[in-house]
């Protein structure tokens, strides 16, 4: 059994006294009192070489805004981990109360893959829980339901328990604004209730401060996976006045305080260490089997396009080292016998169906979570490729660790079933492809239909827009990335020939082009001197 941990955070407790650190120093602690060794590592510090070199170590993984994107996909690719959630990293606010229900849109999500591909994420609460799934809908998800706290820690919340109480509430002095110290001195004031205010940076003073009086006030603006603090006035045996973004709340030993309560969590510390023990025992990591290239693919009622589609994509001179993964969103034809033809021939094509005809963003996201691929890649089945188009773009990205997309020029047809090498375009270039990479020019969908992105860009910038694009949302996909830094570039090939229908097919679609409108609006600061050249157009667009 892997005897060897190492434990990553953005700050541990000889940094910083928190509650994720007291949390994480006390599991620390347990597991070297297993005979575990734990390597410590600032999340700032972890490079590519202390991976390489702890890679058969466990590794626990805490808070972690400091780790980069490059070191969050090695681990996810070839480690062992458990992410153990103090919060809402999925988000990048880490506040899912900016969204109706909790629930974030999808472009919001960020770092999926590198949850996904944990062994175990450790929540705190049935609330934290709830929150996590539905916003990541995944199945490895474990609600440990409580903290740590040290035995030192448990003493003095026993003795404080055991003090007797002043007429007063404790108020959290806090100037984090989510801890929202402001709204605890207005409900005591409006019901004229003493209150004093908490803080100190030694945590035995804070203890004594927070449980010398009856209640604690506190109304946080984002929710609260546990709240230790809650916890903390509980075992004090204080009452507490809260709301409902408070995750402790929700637990059935919540109902106890005092020392019942302190005694519950000294069993629960217990708990906890052997959940992570028997996660660590389970652990079986096989070296990555991905793909290097995810071809994604969705659509309604498309056999007529399907069969050369296929057969185009199966004979790429780089198909053995990609994965096909199709959305048939609630067909009516042949579509899932023709499929189900070239699955007999290749395991590397996957079909999922459900049985909705949903617009065709959603369908993209959902083929994206279920890839593995580090590069992703359109397979529009009315659009065909050239042979070498995946190979040549694929040598291209990775031989350029600056970009995060490659493109190339690709032919234009308005007949249907034509294929690269025999088709009427008359050397007809798509407009969305023909220009050099540069901010002003992504005022055209630069990529066109067959780029080639990194995975991990949907790790930074989160998924397509499925609330609010049903047109232009890979436009939209890309001018995100181009804001956040990534950078693009053409290939010097023609790589493909694109049917010119498909959801763009109508020239007159008011709502298509209200859409692009707004995201023109949007990203307009991406667009220079092209800005003025096509506000005219757009604003014809605009409501009002």
């Amino acid at each position: 059994m892997n005897k060897n941990i190492v434990y990553i955070s953005d700050f541990f407790l000889d940094h910083i006294v928190g509650g994720g650190e007291l949390n994480d120093n006390e599991l620390i602690n347990l597991l070297q009192e297993k005979d575990y060794k734990v390597k410590k590592n600032q999340s700032h510090l972890v490079s590519l070489e202390f991976l390489v070199e702890n890679k058969d170590c466990f590794f626990i993984i805490s808070n972690f805004c400091n780790l980069s994107s490059e070191n969050k996909e090695w681990i996810s690719k070839n480690c062992n981990y458990i992410i153990y959630e103090h919060d809402h990293k999925y988000l990048n606010t880490r506040n899912p109360a900016d969204y109706k229900n909790y629930k974030a849109p999808q472009n919001a999500i960020r770092d999926f893959f590198f949850y996904k591909e944990a062994n175990a994420i450790a929540v705190q609460s049935t609330f934290h829980k709830t929150i996590v799934e539905d916003n990541l809908e995944l199945e490895n998800v474990f609600n440990v339901s409580g903290n740590l706290w040290s035995a030192a820690s448990l003493e003095k919340l026993r003795e404080n328990c055991k003090k007797e109480k002043k007429q007063k509430c404790s108020i959290l002095n806090s100037n984090i604004p989510h801890k929202n110290t402001a709204t605890a001195v207005m409900y005591c004031e409006r019901k004229s209730l003493d209150y004093d205010l908490v803080a100190s940076n030694n945590y035995i003073e804070f203890l004594d401060q927070l449980g010398s009086n009856q209640t604690f006030v506190f109304f946080p603006k984002t929710p609260e996976t546990l709240s230790r603090v809650v916890v903390e006035a509980r075992m004090m045996g204080m009452s507490v006045k809260t709301n409902a973004l408070v995750g402790a709340c929700e637990e059935s030993w919540f109902e106890m305080k005092g020392e019942p309560l302190i005694d519950y969590m000294v069993q629960k510390k217990q708990e906890i260490c052997d959940f992570v023990e028997k996660t660590v025992k389970n652990s079986v990591k096989t070296p990555y089997k991905g793909k290097k290239v995810s071809i994604i693919s969705t659509f309604h009622d498309g056999s007529e396009h399907l069969e050369g589609f296929l057969e185009n994509t199966v004979n790429q001179t780089i198909f053995d080292q990609c994965e096909l993964i199709f959305v048939d969103a609630a067909s009516t034809g042949t579509e899932k016998e023709i499929i189900a033809e070239y699955m007999k021939k290749y395991d590397n094509i996957s079909y999922i169906r459900i049985e909705e005809k949903l617009k065709p963003t959603p369908c993209l996201n959902m083929a994206i979570k279920k890839s593995s691929g580090r590069y992703l890649t359109f397979g529009f089945i009315d659009d065909r490729r050239k042979s070498d188009c995946l190979e040549i773009l694929l040598k291209e990205i990775e031989n350029n660790d600056n970009i995060d997309l490659v493109y190339g020029d690709v032919l234009q047809t308005d007949k249907a079933n034509e294929t690269f090498d025999k088709n009427s375009s008359k050397d007809v270039l798509f407009e969305h492809s023909r220009n050099e990479y540069s901010e002003k020019n992504m005022i055209k969908c630069l990529p066109g239909p067959m780029p080639l992105w990194r995975s991990s860009a949907h790790e930074k910038v989160g998924f397509f827009d499925q609330d609010n694009c049903n047109f232009a949302d890979d436009w939209d996909m890309w001018l995100r990335m181009v804001a956040r830094g990534s950078q693009f570039k053409k290939v010097d090939d023609t790589v493909g020939l694109y049917y010119s229908g498909g959801r763009s097919f109508e020239d007159d679609n008011v709502e298509q082009k209200k859409e692009e409108a707004k995201i023109f609006f949007k990203y307009s600061y991406l667009f220079g001197e092209n800005f003025n050249k096509f506000l005219p157009y757009f604003q014809q667009f605009t409501e009002g």
